[in-house]
């Protein structure tokens, strides 16, 4: 017979109370028993491998009792510490570990650590609870419970499979784990791995194409959108603006004309999101025409289309770290990006194996036409008009906006006289942004007052159509609002008028934030709006309520 010495030691041995307080923790918990000659189990959930003893055994337990051992196996209170030849107790309210465990203890004074004698790392650790040694195992108060895996896994939340494996070793032998609350509240989209790059073999073979916007600010040219073309063999971009999505096929037509020109080649794949505009009856006549084949992703699934999109992520990051350094008004966004799809082009790129997009097309074509500058800085452009006097200012002062792309000259801007300049007759002064800081008080060059345009709810906006005939209007980027019949309860007289200049022919020029300055005749005098009366009419009957009357408006 082979005999276990009690758990406790001597001077607890009479104290009824260590066994009771045994029997109160769940009976998947392990204690480290030094007095046990072999590693013990009550529960047949922690034990694998379990056959029948040759020679029956029996062990004495910690209240005099004895119980015998039906059964041998193995178990695992962790993933990384097996226990070999534990004895099977059915009904033992505790699962014993000798002191065979050939690792190295180290004991304070509420808890011990198990380390691993070879390389030093940490086993397992437990605590002290009324005298008995507990080890530390996640699984231990689950694998005391005899029941299924589905249930397990409803008790525990609904985990996942492999962290219901690490909890429960038992369990690691699942494959699946069918449970239809985890799809109906856990469904994710189909996960898309990064497969190898598969460049195309020439260019042109496959063109990557997606529309961005629409901005809320509109650019300095009146655009909302943009529209990109990516070369699938050498990464290089092309960018085109639009005021509409509508215009998608009108520039996919020009990109086209250009490659068949200049490189003697046609688009054999256009690859897009599953945007309407990609779609329309004159763009897939087109396409049938020339024999391209058009690959789109599927609804609601823009990682198909992923070229395209993290392109459109490069190009706009970009552009947004060039308006911050430059603490640039955000109605630059459009140079800003023309500006970063040039440097783009002319960076190595990872895909590539490091090499440069540009290069791949134009071999021989040298990187950079002109030097390059720092964005948003200032810059002087000589000034060639020929209606100046002599002693007029020789230069003008601009913000550095860009570069040409098919002249040998830079891309400036004046705030001051609203125009554009591309010239090689520039001075830079790299170290001094145009725009002032925003921490400090800002001067007189803002391009616009306002950073975000308002976008009328109830109304399209309509671009102002350029008139000599028509009466003068005046021009920017508000949309006022216009009243329409508005119920009159009572005239009131407006007092008299003056006007401003006793010359009527005499006008002024005022400047807005479009691209040119607008000249604004002031011929009439200018009414003083009346003050509002305190002589209205109200309510002649109950429950009627009198119309919101507004005295002041102004009409532009």
């Amino acid at each position: 017979m082979m005999v276990v010495q009690p758990i406790l030691s001597p001077d607890t041995l009479a104290l009824f109370g260590n066994s009771t307080a045994c029997l109160s923790h769940c009976v998947g918990s392990w204690i480290l028993d030094f007095g046990a000659s072999k590693h013990v189990v009550g529960n047949p959930s922690l034990i694998s491998n379990l056959s029948s003893p040759n020679i029956p055994h029996s062990i004495t337990l910690a209240n005099g009792s004895k119980a015998q051992v039906t059964g041998i196996g193995q178990a695992s209170p962790l993933p990384s510490l097996s226990l070999n030849y534990v004895l099977f107790v059915p009904g033992c309210p505790f699962n014993l570990i000798s002191n065979s465990l050939n690792c190295s203890i180290t004991f304070s004074s509420k808890s011990f650590c198990i380390q691993d004698c070879n390389t030093g790392k940490t086993i397992g650790t437990g605590s002290v609870s009324q005298g008995l040694y507990y080890h530390h195992s996640q699984s231990s108060t689950i694998c005391g419970v005899s029941a299924s895996p589905d249930m397990i896994h409803c008790c525990l939340g609904h985990p996942s499979l492999d962290k219901l494996k690490v909890l429960i070793p038992q369990f690691s032998h699942l494959k699946s784990l069918d449970c239809e609350s985890c799809q109906l509240g856990k469904h994710v989209r189909a996960s898309f791995s990064s497969s190898p790059n598969k460049r195309s073999k020439s260019p042109f073979d496959i063109v990557h194409s997606d529309v961005w916007g629409p901005s809320r600010v509109l650019s300095t040219l009146g655009y909302r959108y943009h529209v990109t073309f990516i070369d699938d063999f050498s990464r290089c971009t092309w960018i085109t603006f639009l005021k509409d999505r509508s215009q998608l096929f009108g520039a996919f037509q020009t990109f086209c004309s250009e490659i068949k020109n200049q490189f003697g080649k046609g688009i054999r794949i256009l690859r897009s999101d599953n945007a309407k505009e990609y779609f329309s009856a004159p763009f897939n006549s087109f396409m049938a025409s020339l024999g391209i084949i058009h690959q789109s992703s599927c609804p609601h699934t823009p990682q198909q289309n992923g070229v395209a999109e993290r392109k459109h992520r490069h190009l706009v990051d970009t552009a947004r770290t060039l308006l911050i350094n430059a603490h640039a008004r955000f109605k630059l966004w459009g140079d800003a990006i023309l500006t970063a799809c040039y440097l783009i082009n002319r960076m190595p790129s990872s895909v590539l194996d490091n090499e440069i997009p540009h290069s791949l097309l134009f071999p021989k074509d040298p990187l950079y036409r002109v030097p390059l500058r720092v964005f948003g800085s200032t810059c002087f452009v000589h000034d060639l008009t020929p209606s100046h006097d002599k002693l007029y200012a020789r230069a003008v002062k601009c913000v550095f906006l860009g570069y040409s792309r098919t002249q040998k000259g830079y891309w400036c801007y004046s705030p001051s006289t609203h125009r554009f300049y591309i010239s090689a007759n520039v001075t830079f002064f790299e170290d001094t942004p145009f725009f002032a800081s925003p921490t400090t008080s800002s001067s007189t060059t803002d391009v616009t007052d306002s950073q975000v345009i308002p976008i009328p709810l109830f109304h399209p906006i309509f671009e102002p159509s350029v008139s000599t005939q028509s009466s003068p209007q005046l021009q920017g980027n508000h949309e006022f609002r216009r009243y329409g019949n508005i119920y009159e309860r009572r005239h009131v007289e407006a007092p008299e008028t003056s006007p401003i200049d006793s010359n009527d022919s005499a006008t002024k020029t005022i400047a807005t934030d479009s691209s040119d300055s607008a000249t604004v005749p002031i011929s009439s005098p200018i009414v003083v709006p009346p003050e509002p009366s305190n002589d209205l009419p109200i309510a002649l009957h109950k429950g009627k309520s009198q119309p919101l009357i507004l005295i002041l408006f102004t009409t532009f």
